[in-house]
């Protein structure tokens, strides 16, 4: 969804369905229903803030920030959730962040710690923590239900224990000539440190050649990303997952 400003005095809303709403809708099964609905500010540059400080840089962002158009593809919009917060009299200085367990996020090599193989599953493990590292997760952003996005074509996701997986996309119901799909699974914890299993599908050659790319060792390697969101909170973590086959 947008907002499109057509003239100084008029603002259209402009709404569509995602990709994945549409293949929903397309059950024709009565089970579409939308019951809820997030914000977000992926357009805004709040170093603006901190640059021409609160009332000038304020200003300039409510005037100047360029609004997205409504598009299509889920994995590309609402990246960035507004927050609602029960205790309105408090002010949050630091948000959660979503790191993976005993990998420091500022470094580059966890990008290939997780390759997976029809008989090596991989296990990932990740902890809600705040970004201040003084502070505690305080109650209203310790939350029981994350969505993992993954692409069904090369993974599967188990849960661990401690967890519990609500709800799951299956395959059948994706365009199977989208190379882009992905399943979405709800993961339900009350942990602040929870994790998932993942599993790598049997992959042809076909599919191997298709999408892998040979490495030094004249094998084929598949890189695809697995997505994590927190339902409530709206922190979001991308984890690149690599596939090696035999050509």
């Amino acid at each position: 969804m947008g907002y499109l400003d057509h003239s100084t005095n008029n603002i259209i809303l402009d709404a569509v369905l995602t990709d994945y709403g549409r293949s929903l809708l397309a059950r024709a099964n009565g089970s579409f229903n939308v019951s809820s609905f997030s914000f977000a500010d992926d357009e805004v540059d709040y170093s603006i803030i901190k640059k021409y400080g609160r009332t000038v840089g304020k200003e300039k962002i409510e005037k100047n920030t360029p609004i997205f158009e409504a598009i299509t593809n889920e994995s590309q919009a609402i990246k960035y959730r507004l927050i609602g917060m029960e205790d309105q009299g408090r002010s949050i200085v630091y948000l959660p962040v979503l790191n993976i367990a005993g990998i420091d996020p500022s470094a580059q090599a966890w990008a290939n710690v997780f390759n997976v193989t029809p008989s090596v599953p991989a296990t990932i493990s990740l902890s809600l923590t705040i970004k201040n590292s003084q502070s505690n997760v305080t109650s209203d952003f310790i939350q029981n239900q994350y969505t993992i996005s993954v692409s069904d074509r090369f993974f599967t996701i188990n849960p661990l224990p401690g967890s519990e997986l609500v709800s799951s996309d299956a395959a059948s119901l994706i365009n199977p000539g989208d190379p882009n799909r992905t399943a979405q699974y709800k993961l339900s914890t009350t942990q602040t440190n929870f994790g998932f299993r993942v599993i790598a599908n049997n992959i042809d050659q076909t599919t191997l050649s298709v999408y892998g790319k040979l490495n030094s060792s004249n094998q084929r390697v598949i890189t695809s990303y697995i997505t994590v969101t927190g339902d409530r909170h709206g922190c979001s973590i991308n984890i690149p997952v690599t596939y090696t086959g035999k050509t």
